[in-house]
């Protein structure tokens, strides 16, 4: 069985690690010579250095907070709501937003030893505890607070990945099948249509993938060239929408992907996919609405 489809099998097989899979992607990577590729498998695999850029299906917006607290003569509260209207507005991002950067087997391993449905935690930077603990309840100390996250985020995370790799393999073999096979610094396929294929499947607006990697060919605006300034004011303005978050993810996949093709005879097609999925969600129509002419406008 040729790599290409090992790949596509382990990707569409629940029972196979992610970690596992982009280990065969890493040899991927090697035969392609791609280094967007290759720095974007060994950022799973080895942790993203900063929060910095990372993937935005790594990033968690309006994530609530439980603490522990104390109080006079033994009084106190355990596992107590946060509510963030009590931060100033400038703290407020940091403070509901969940950044992570974990290699995938670490977070893979917190998925499969939690209950389905259980709340994970990140705990609170001290430098936030210490500069809130007597400002959120009356006549209490924060002693300990962390940022609450459902398991079911992280298991959909794991799942984006796999499908960002199934839609790349398979983009990779409808134009060489062999390419998985081919022997290392023979580029199979022009590397141009290879970055193509990585930007347009799987980066989305991924910036700055450092991973240890000071050579990084990924630079902080390097996406950002290639997708209009009008799309990414759009997609600045989804992640501080008021709209339910893995909603979010998929309106931000499919904005990126049509970013990534203005000027190209993709546009259309994937401008059709758009609104016909928004039109079956109300909240995400509504929200788009002010940005339709804009959009239109690349047809």
């Amino acid at each position: 069985m040729s790599l290409l489809r090992e790949i596509q099998n382990d990707a569409t097989n629940s029972s196979v690690k992610v970690s596992d899979l982009l280990r065969k992607c890493k040899i991927l990577a090697a035969r392609l010579g791609n280094d967007d590729f290759k720095i974007w498998v060994d950022s799973e695999l080895n942790g993203y250095e900063s929060s910095d850029g990372i993937p935005f299906y790594r990033v968690y917006n309006n994530v609530s907070s439980k603490g522990h607290f104390s109080g006079i003569f033994g009084s106190g509260l355990r596992n107590a709501d946060i509510p963030s209207n009590c931060f100033p507005k400038e703290f407020r991002k940091d403070l509901t937003t969940v950044s992570l950067v974990a290699p995938i087997a670490e977070i893979e391993s917190l998925v499969q030893k939690s209950t389905k449905g259980k709340l994970l935690q990140q705990p609170w930077d001290s430098n936030f505890v210490a500069m809130f603990s007597n400002k959120i309840y009356e006549n209490t100390v924060c002693v300990q607070a962390w940022k609450v996250i459902p398991s079911t985020k992280l298991e959909g995370m794991i799942d984006i990945v796999k499908t960002k790799i199934l839609n790349f393999v398979l983009e990779i073999e409808a134009i060489n099948p062999n390419a998985g096979d081919a022997a290392l610094n023979s580029n199979p396929i022009p590397q141009e249509k290879v970055s193509q294929i990585f930007n347009f499947n799987i980066s989305g607006n991924v910036q700055n993938l450092a991973s240890g990697n000071n050579q990084s060919s990924i630079h902080q605006e390097s996406n950002n060239s290639q997708i209009p300034e009008a799309f990414i004011n759009l997609l600045n303005d989804l992640k501080s929408s008021e709209i339910e978050e893995g909603l979010v993810l998929e309106v931000e996949s499919r904005i990126e992907k049509l970013g990534v093709s203005v000027g190209t005879a993709e546009y259309k097609s994937l401008y059709g996919e758009l609104m016909s999925f928004v039109s079956n969600h109300v909240t995400v129509l509504g929200f788009l609405a002010p940005y339709l002419p804009m959009l239109s406008s690349y047809l």
